[in-house]
Formats: C-alpha cells, sequence, structure tokens
C-alpha cells in the first residue's frame, strides 16, 4: 500500500466527521452552540499548547486532528449553558434533535472515556490519542445509536446516554487491541 493511499484512510475519516460536524453546527443555527464550539476549540488549543510548549503551530491543527475531543468540550459546554436536568434525562432547550443527538453522544463518549480510563488501565486514552480515525467513526456511531434510541422525542433517557457511551468505548479498546498490530505490521 502507497503511503499516500494509508495517510487518505486514515484522514478521510477525520475530515468526514469534521465536516459533518461543522455542517450540524451551521445548520443548528442556535447561537449558544456555535459559541462554545469556538470556546471549546480554544480550550483545546491551549491545552494543546502548554502540553507542547516548544512547537508553536501545533495548537492550531492539532484540535481539528483530535476533534472528538473539541466537539466532546463543546456538548460538555452547551449541555451547561443549554441544559434542561431532571431525574428522566436530559434536554437541551432550543437545539434541534440532531444537534442535541451530536453534542451528547460526542461528550459521552469522551465521559465514558474518561470515566473508564483507569478501570482498563489507560487504554481508553491512548485510543484517544493514537487511533483519531477510529474515534472519530465510534462517536459517529454513538451519534447514530443515540439518534435511534431518541425517537424523537428531545429528553434523552440517561442510561440511553450512559449505557451506548460504555459499551463504545470497550468495543472501541478491545478493536484497538485487535488492529493496531495489524495496521503496525502493514503501515
Amino acid at each position: 500500500m502507497s503511503p499516500f493511499l494509508a495517510s487518505l484512510l486514515v484522514l478521510a475519516p477525520l475530515m468526514l466527521y469534521l465536516l459533518h460536524a461543522l455542517w450540524r453546527l451551521i445548520a443548528s443555527d442556535h447561537v449558544i452552540s456555535l459559541l462554545s464550539a469556538v470556546f471549546a476549540y480554544c480550550i483545546s488549543a491551549l491545552l494543546f499548547r502548554l502540553l507542547f510548549p516548544t512547537l508553536p503551530l501545533m495548537p492550531l491543527w492539532l484540535p481539528l486532528l483530535y476533534g472528538y475531543l473539541w466537539l466532546g468540550l463543546t456538548g460538555v459546554l452547551v449541555m451547561i449553558a443549554c441544559g434542561n436536568w431532571r431525574r428522566d434525562g436530559l434536554q437541551l432547550q432550543g437545539l434541534p434533535l440532531k444537534m442535541s443527538c451530536y453534542l451528547m453522544a460526542q461528550s459521552s463518549l469522551l465521559g465514558a472515556m474518561l470515566l473508564l480510563n483507569n478501570v482498563l488501565s489507560d487504554r481508553p486514552l491512548a485510543a484517544l490519542a493514537a487511533l483519531p480515525p477510529f474515534v472519530a467513526m465510534a462517536g459517529y456511531l454513538l451519534y447514530r445509536v443515540l439518534l435511534r434510541i431518541s425517537a424523537g422525542r428531545a429528553r434523552i433517557a440517561w442510561w440511553a446516554m450512559l449505557l451506548p457511551a460504555i459499551a463504545m468505548v470497550l468495543v472501541l479498546c478491545w478493536g484497538a487491541e485487535m488492529m493496531v498490530p495489524q495496521l503496525l505490521r502493514h503501515l
């Protein structure tokens, strides 16, 4: 396999993921979610600047490579700003159903990865850092699952957010454990 084709196969899911996220943000026409996305990008750029202080341009492009971190932070900020927290679930007021499911999926995936990190011996954060295309595909798949579970209701139950996210993290860790040796052997 040529290096160009391998790079294209690795970067294509990330670019499609970011384009879908930007399309959802623009189509939602919700000012708070747009401002949250800009602020979350700034937060992630600042975090990458603190992690890599000697590389000057890395904070600008690294949040785009790890777009699921940026969008997970966006989901957390929107949940703080617009969330209607109840015992039976969470509703993001003022957002369309697709955008609220998208942001809930990204933030719940990020939260499940952080939650299960100590239990799974740092495998979720290793997958988060080393396998951006697979995490992006997992985030999109989780979005589709939440969209299916919600069935048109604006309020999404807690179990519907947490159980698929935890299952997605377990599948992602298992898949990373199986696929990384294969990828390293063929690249």
